[in-house]
C-alpha cells in the first residue's frame, strides 16, 4: 500500500510541478532536480510551494520547502505528511 500511496503523491506533485514550470511533463522525473533540471528559482520554488499546498490542502513551512532539491524530496515529505494524516483521520478499531 505504501508505495501505490507514494506513487499517487509523485502524480500530483509532478502534476504541481507541470502547472508551475514550462518542462515538458516527459521529463519531469523523481529524480529531477529542481534548480538545474527544472529551473525554478526562488520565485519558482514559492508558486511551487503554493500549488502544493493548494493540490494537498496543507501548509509547508518556508524551512521545509528550501530543503528540496529534487521532486523525490517531495514525494517523500508529502508522503509521510500525507500518510501520517490519512491514519489520523481513521477510525479507531476495539481489537
Amino acid at each position: 500500500m505504501g508505495s501505490a500511496f507514494d506513487s499517487s503523491v509523485l502524480d500530483k506533485v509532478t502534476l504541481a510541478v507541470e502547472q508551475t514550470t514550462s518542462v515538458d511533463p516527459a521529463e519531469i522525473t523523481a529524480d529531477s532536480r529542481l534548480a538545474d533540471d527544472l529551473a525554478l528559482g526562488r520565485f519558482g520554488r514559492m508558486r511551487l510551494a503554493m500549488q502544493l499546498e493548494e493540490v494537498f490542502d496543507l501548509e509547508l513551512p518556508n524551512d521545509v520547502v528550501a530543503r528540496f532539491v529534487t521532486v523525490a524530496d517531495i514525494v517523500n515529505y508529502l508522503s509521510r505528511r500525507y500518510f501520517r494524516d490519512y491514519h489520523a483521520r481513521l477510525p479507531a478499531f476495539a481489537v
